[in-house]
């Protein structure tokens, strides 16, 4: 690709933010209620977990973590408490409703998933033929 058609392309999509989560920022509510039915965590640690899980390619932000931590909260799906051991920390932990709605969001999510697999392979195809 010729520099000036990149600037071009650059200009009508952040090409960035595809390989910083662009696409994974819709299941950023499965990362998060997935590693709290590993174990419970604070917040911190939630972001840290899913850019490890992500092998580095995704750090959400503590803007879009913690409203939802809030939100799942109030909906009753985490349960959260304060631990005042050392620094204190607030710690969110899944509850038997969350435990469902994950359980719920895994089998919707894996359809979708591969729906979107197949299509950006589909392009990624396209793209390597006419290369």
């Amino acid at each position: 690709m010729k520099k000036d058609q990149e600037k071009v392309y650059e200009k009508l999509i952040d090409v960035s933010k595809l390989s910083r989560g662009l696409l994974l920022k819709g299941l950023l509510p499965y990362y998060v209620l997935g590693l709290l039915a590993e174990e419970k965590m604070y917040g911190k640690k939630i972001l840290e977990r899913i850019h490890e899980v992500t092998g580095g390619n995704w750090k959400p932000s503590p803007g879009s973590v913690y409203p939802l931590l809030r939100r799942m909260a109030r909906l009753g799906m985490v349960s959260e408490y304060i631990d005042e051991g050392g620094h204190p920390k607030r710690i969110y932990e899944l509850t038997d409703a969350g435990r469902e709605a994950y359980k719920d969001m895994r089998e919707e999510i894996r359809p979708r998933l591969k729906r979107t697999i197949e299509l950006l392979s589909l392009h990624l195809n396209k793209l390597d033929k006419e290369d």
